[in-house]
């Protein structure tokens, strides 16, 4: 045991330095052509923290918060400007998230969704985790990605307790928890109201080249690319954690569990009903600006605390949040503010511009390269909004430039600015590690290949589809 705790206490202190290593770097090493000191910082800070979060050398939270106190110091910003940049609506919309899920946790509700689950696949782990994944799929075409994984985190949860599955070793918790996560983004890529990037990126291109994607082509396109995207996350998941079997005595206790529960209490309603009534007006906030995401999530946030309006009092919802992920999120957020502010998310583009090939054909490897880039950025800056704001017309200005196709480009600024499935850092994913099912290492492992993979199918499946949907 002794020898263990020297070994973790070791692997810690050496990441520790690499990580202060590069800060120092960052100072010592002349500041590149066309970005400035503060930019040069930021994505210095940012190399650190990647680090010591695919480490987990120090707790997710605290590497964020070291980031956040970071930028100050070597100059990024000041202290004020910092912490001002940590609030936005995404915290909030976070809130309500980790609170339904909290709330539903508390309810007979995920045992009787696991119970329909089951009785479908029986006690086939393969099978049983398909259906789960395409259930939230389903559930992610109307409403955003976050909102519809935080609804089955609760789900997940009962499911894998009946299953007596242990923290960070269940193969099955793994599967299940990065699945969920996989499931949202691929249901949200299939339809253009499926989550807010893919709304915004279509106006942005709309207005800034005059451009306009219909509902219908890019539900053409999306809904065979999202069951591509689907089945190849649910392999890799099989594939690489190879979930066990879910017992017997789990089938027959969630169907004795389902059998024997009493009608819905009058509290569970109401859970049910503010919930629903938020997510659709989530959905319909892509139209109606009142309906801003951070006050319906509010509201209903405060409807769930007061007596009677969930299973639960106050005290106890506020007990089971999350803080530490809630903190983590904010410092980032502050984090990719400055990579936009300082220009450094426009020197990255402008470098990937520079490289670009020419010539017949080279449009192919462009997407590639644009692709590859998207994922990348949005796996270290977990603001999909922003990553679109960023993407849209330096990628439209290629477009035009290398002759591809505009439809095509509008669909790779979403779903790069959507898709996060390497780190669980994202609004999506962050619910379900949020579980301790899985560690962040567990994440990268599939995730890189998962990029890979998305990144390639981008760049090849859809130009080609677009063509035949008449995509111009």
């Amino acid at each position: 045991m002794a020898q263990v705790f020297r070994s973790n206490t070791t692997k810690r202190i050496v990441f520790l330095l690499v990580a202060a290593a590069i800060i120092a770097a960052g100072i010592l090493m002349p500041t590149p052509e066309g970005l400035s000191y503060e930019g040069k910082m930021v994505v210095t800070i940012l190399a650190a923290g990647i680090v010591l979060w695919i480490s987990e050398a120090i707790p997710l939270f605290s590497t964020a918060l070291l980031m956040l106190i970071a930028m100050p110091l070597v100059g990024v910003c000041g202290f004020e400007d910092a912490y001002k940049n940590t609030a936005g609506n995404v915290v909030f919309f976070l809130l309500a998230c980790f609170t339904f899920t909290v709330v539903l946790d508390a309810t007979t509700i995920p045992t009787r969704i696991v119970g329909f689950v089951l009785r479908w696949s029986g006690a086939h782990t393969k099978k049983m985790l398909f259906g789960f994944m395409a259930a939230v799929a389903v559930l992610s075409l109307v409403m955003s990605d976050v909102a519809a994984c935080g609804t089955f985190v609760a789900v997940g949860k009962r499911l894998l307790e009946l299953n007596h599955a242990e923290k960070g070793k269940s193969h099955l918790g793994k599967a299940l928890m990065i699945g969920i996560p996989y499931a949202s983004f691929a249901g949200g890529a299939a339809v253009m109201t499926g989550n807010g990037c893919n709304v915004l990126a279509a106006s942005l291109f709309q207005q800034m080249f005059g451009y306009t994607i219909t509902f219908a082509q890019w539900m053409m396109v999306g809904i065979p690319f999202a069951i591509i995207l689907l089945v190849v996350g649910w392999g890799l998941l099989v594939l690489f954690f190879r979930p066990e079997a879910i017992t017997q005595e789990a089938v027959d206790q969630t169907a004795a569990e389902v059998a024997g529960l009493p009608p819905l209490t009058a509290e569970e309603k109401r859970t049910c009903v503010i919930i629903v009534a938020a997510l659709v007006c989530w959905f319909l906030g892509s139209w109606i600006s009142v309906l801003n995401t951070a006050m319906v999530g509010i509201v209903a946030v405060v409807l769930l605390s007061i007596p009677g309006g969930s299973t639960l009092d106050v005290k106890t919802i506020v007990a089971r949040i999350n803080w530490g992920l809630i903190i983590m999120i904010m410092c980032i957020l502050s984090v990719a503010h400055f990579i936009v502010e300082t220009g450094a998310g426009d020197w990255m583009i402008n470098g990937l511009v520079a490289v670009m090939p020419s010539g017949d054909g080279a449009w192919i490897l462009v997407m590639l390269a644009l692709a590859a880039f998207g994922g990348i950025f949005h796996n270290v800056v977990p603001v999909g909004t922003a990553c679109a704001a960023v993407f849209a017309y330096p990628f439209g200005i290629i477009a035009q430039q290398m002759g591809i196709p505009m439809g095509v480009m509008v669909l790779l600024v979403a779903w790069q600015a959507s898709f996060a499935y390497a780190l669980p850092i994202d609004l999506v994913p962050v619910q379900t590690y949020n579980t301790g099912y899985y560690k962040m290492s567990d994440m990268v492992k599939v995730g890189i290949i998962m990029t890979i993979i998305e990144v390639i199918l981008v760049a090849a499946f859809m130009p080609a589809a677009a063509s035949i949907c008449g995509i111009a």
